[in-house]
């Protein structure tokens, strides 16, 4: 069975191996940034982050390295990842344990990123990392979200 991302309607909760969207929420007053995309807690995951093409939602997918079902994720899961940004292909970021996958699956990482254009990164360990839009509509990693 391949790897597996599951949609989920909690964008403030994805959780492992699933992907969610929301409709851009505005930074509060004082431009403090509000979650629109919000991951579980990533203790070895990675998640991407996209801003729909016209500015108003966003998009998260959290990956694993092995699934439930003990796939470990590779090159050929790329497609499937790629899919899923259709028509959320502004400010792409990878978050999350990145050092750990490129230890582990570094080729199948190195495949993901090229295939996002080699998207900036933030990688600051283990915790929640969620994405939201900052005042002039540009979606932003938040991390701790």
């Amino acid at each position: 069975m391949p790897y597996q991302i599951n949609y989920t309607n909690q964008p403030l909760a994805i959780a492992e191996c699933q992907y969610g969207s929301a409709n851009a929420v505005p930074p509060l007053q004082g431009q403090q940034i509000q979650p629109t995309v919000k991951f579980t807690n990533f203790t070895s995951c990675i998640g991407v982050i996209g801003a729909s093409n016209n500015g108003a939602q966003a998009i998260g997918i959290h990956l694993v390295i092995v699934d439930g079902a003990g796939n470990v994720f590779s090159a050929a899961d790329v497609p499937t990842v790629t899919a899923l940004l259709v028509g959320f292909q502004q400010n792409l970021c990878i978050v999350g344990q990145v050092g750990v996958w490129q230890d582990n699956v570094g080729a199948a990482y190195a495949a993901l990123a090229q295939a996002l254009g080699n998207p900036p990164i933030l990688d600051n360990g283990d915790g929640l990392y969620g994405a939201g839009f900052n005042n002039v509509g540009v979606l932003v990693p938040i991390y701790p979200a």
